[in-house]
């Protein structure tokens, strides 16, 4: 195994992506998926992820294989029979790409035995990682994507800092960095001229449940329905941090609640038929713009220079009052560092509604 530093491949080589199986994960690589089709029209790609984007994966032209490996509990007792079928079946693996940082990531890479390797992959003796050569680019593998000054360092690598063109880049691909692709499917049922999600991963992320009324009555007094989306409502609270402000939300508004009605291409499909989507910086959010429908992003503890495409239809709506304190913790923490939400406190909805009524005035994208 050796580092890939743009070296040729054979004739129909055999490719494989690695990446968490968060679904804002899914969407940002997909530039990556399709850069590679393009790249390599021959080569046969497998996908290892985990069960949370099971059925996008599943539904990917691009993917020709997929593979659990998180959210699996015989992940590992099953990996070697599955990498001993697509070898059969398509040969060694000539390249892997591993997006992620998870260690099992790492390991699941070592597996594989590719020829060549870009990013984290354990060595021969599992004690090192396969070094990486010493030019720029492969340099830009250990920096922090979040800071300031990232694109003055890298610009003549890089035309903005956003992730999925970052992977594209280190991988050797040349593609449309900033057209994300998620599959849809028709959601088979009448759809809210405005989409909301209220919920994420760090609780730092949320916005406040008062700020989250006043657009939803908003939109209601000037004639658009507004519906609820995300995942069932108890995993919405045990994993996406919106605890009771969801249940008030729809006990105090006419806020239409489609939570866990939906397959993950059905949600796409919802999406699209949708006149907008208000949202913090979470999965919907990345699905929302992929599908090309006018998305309004709270962004406040997260880092929105990485996690945001340059496209014309993804509105940022960013703190008035931020801090560093996340950033100074690499967004590592799941809640918020102050005794006061300043960032997300900061975003007025009034800020919020007035795009959204600039954006329902103009149509769809």
């Amino acid at each position: 195994m050796q580092w890939f530093n743009n070296q040729p491949l054979r004739p129909r080589p055999h490719i494989a992506v690695l990446f968490y199986d968060a679904i804002g994960d899914f969407v940002i690589v997909t530039p990556l998926l399709r850069g590679l089709k393009e790249k390599y029209p021959d080569c046969t790609l497998d996908y290892f992820s985990g069960e949370r984007t099971r059925e996008l994966e599943e539904a990917l032209p691009y993917i020709d294989a997929r593979f659990s490996v998180f959210g699996n509990p015989n992940a590992l007792q099953e990996l070697p029979r599955f990498i001993a079928e697509r070898r059969a079946q398509a040969g060694e693996y000539d390249l892997v790409i591993n997006c992620d940082f998870h260690p099992t990531m790492a390991f699941v890479a070592h597996m594989l035995q590719p020829r060549y390797v870009v990013g984290r992959c354990f060595g021969p003796d599992l004690r090192e990682e396969v070094p990486k050569p010493p030019d720029k680019l492969h340099r830009l593998h250990d920096e922090f994507w979040s800071a300031p000054d990232i694109l003055q360092r890298y610009g003549d690598i890089l035309n903005s800092t956003y992730i999925g063109e970052i992977w594209c880049r280190l991988a050797f691909v040349v593609t449309d960095f900033y057209r994300t692709e998620v599959p849809t499917r028709d959601p088979e049922r009448e759809i809210p001229e405005v989409l909301i999600a209220t919920g994420g991963r760090r609780s730092a992320k949320l916005w406040i449940r008062d700020y989250w009324k006043a657009v939803i009555d908003w939109c209601f007094a000037n004639g658009y329905r507004v519906g609820l989306i995300g995942d069932k409502p108890q995993r919405q609270s045990e994993v996406y941090h919106t605890g009771a402000t969801e249940s008030w939300l729809l006990a105090h508004t006419e806020l239409i609640d489609l939570r866990g009605q939906f397959s993950l291409p059905q949600v796409a499909g919802a999406l699209a038929r949708a006149k907008a989507c208000v949202s913090v910086d979470n999965g919907i959010m990345h699905i929302a713009y992929s599908v090309g429908t006018p998305t309004i992003a709270i962004f406040g503890a997260s880092p929105w220079m990485v996690w945001a495409p340059p496209v014309p239809h993804l509105h940022l709506v960013l703190p008035t009052e931020p801090c560093s304190k996340c950033y100074e913790n690499r967004f590592r923490n799941a809640d918020c560092l102050l005794e006061r939400h300043q960032c997300m406190l900061s975003i007025h909805p009034e800020r919020v509604i007035n795009k959204l009524a600039e954006v329902l005035a103009n149509g769809a994208a």
